[in-house]
């Protein structure tokens, strides 16, 4: 049996690699990942390419593959608001090229790398899969939209099942396989930027700490990585026994402030964090952390890791990175 990881070489499709060994096959343009990252996964199939029929053609003709881990697409919400029509074209193509292929190659199962983006700004948090689907970015709507075609697909096609996983903010790290979030470029994300300004000795910038919340800083759900990876496995096993599109969230289903993800890095590494306040940026919610249940439920999985394990495994990761 082999699985086709799209992007399989960034951080969280590595975390996923590595647990399925030398089932995984990867299709990877090194947009948003290293090389060096293979030299970690020595049993995994790998392609430098991106997502086009020939690729795509020579995979399924040479392994017995059983259905679809889709992962690739530009994921910088700042950027897709300067480029929206190159975020469109990228992710929205690449996935119709994709389940045009797989369709001519009757490979009926797909697991579609969503995001919490897609609830917006008009919900009050826990965020359940039923709410209505909006977006503030041209990253979140092309979310939705891929979602929608994976659907509507399902629809016509009642040999296919497929479930969108939406993230809500994975960090933590393999570091005992060498596995990290490296992202190429300007760090985003809250773990990288924080251990990038405590390792440079920089000042970390919170935005905004009037929030309606109760200690003025946004509230969001973070989840290890090893979870999140734990789930994919989980999920497209489901897939055996279900038909049709499924949502499910992907997240702790608690929200951590701010200021508290601080202190836990500060209390599991036992380092200090220099941080200032600065204005809000636009587009920050309040509170945004999921409901769960559902997940829970139906692929009978469970979080293991704590803060604390999310906190030290990113630490370490880098450190050994370093």
């Amino acid at each position: 049996m082999a699985i086709l990881l799209t992007g399989g070489l960034g951080y969280i499709g590595s975390h996923i690699a590595h647990m399925l060994g030398s089932d995984a096959v990867i299709i990877d343009n090194l947009t948003n990942s290293n090389i060096r990252t293979k030299s970690l996964l020595p049993k995994a199939h790998f392609y430098r390419a991106s997502i086009s029929s020939k690729t795509l053609k020579k995979i399924f003709l040479k392994y017995d593959i059983k259905g679809v881990i889709h992962l690739a697409g530009l994921k910088s919400v700042d950027e897709s608001t300067k480029s929206s029509l190159h975020y469109y074209k990228n992710n929205i193509n690449s996935t119709l090229e994709l389940l045009e292929n797989m369709d001519k190659f009757k490979i009926n199962k797909i697991i579609f790398s969503s995001s919490a983006t897609v609830y917006g700004d008009s919900h009050q948090s826990p965020l359940k899969e039923e709410f209505s689907l909006s977006s503030t970015n041209p990253y979140g709507s092309t979310k939705i939209i891929i979602e929608q075609m994976i659907k509507d697909y399902c629809l016509s096609n009642k040999r296919f099942s497929a479930i969108s996983l939406r993230y809500f903010n994975p960090i933590g790290a393999n570091y005992k396989a060498g596995l990290s979030d490296q992202p190429i470029g300007k760090p985003q994300n809250i773990m990288p930027v924080l251990i990038k300004s405590v390792q440079q000795k920089k000042i970390f910038k919170i935005f905004g700490n009037d929030y309606p919340t109760f200690d003025g800083s946004c509230i969001r759900d973070y989840i290890h990585i090893l979870d999140l990876a734990d789930a994919h496995i989980k999920a497209f096993k489901y897939l055996k026994k279900f038909k049709g599109h499924l949502p499910l969230n992907v997240g702790l289903g608690k929200g951590l402030s701010v200021f508290e993800f601080i202190n836990y890095f500060e209390e599991s590494n036992k380092v200090k964090v220099k941080y200032k306040i600065i204005p809000r940026r636009n587009g920050d919610v309040p509170i945004s952390f999921a409901d769960n249940k559902k997940i829970k439920k139906l692929l009978k999985w469970m979080p293991k890791y704590s803060y604390d394990k999310m906190m030290s495994d990113s630490w370490l990761a880098r450190i050994q990175d370093s």
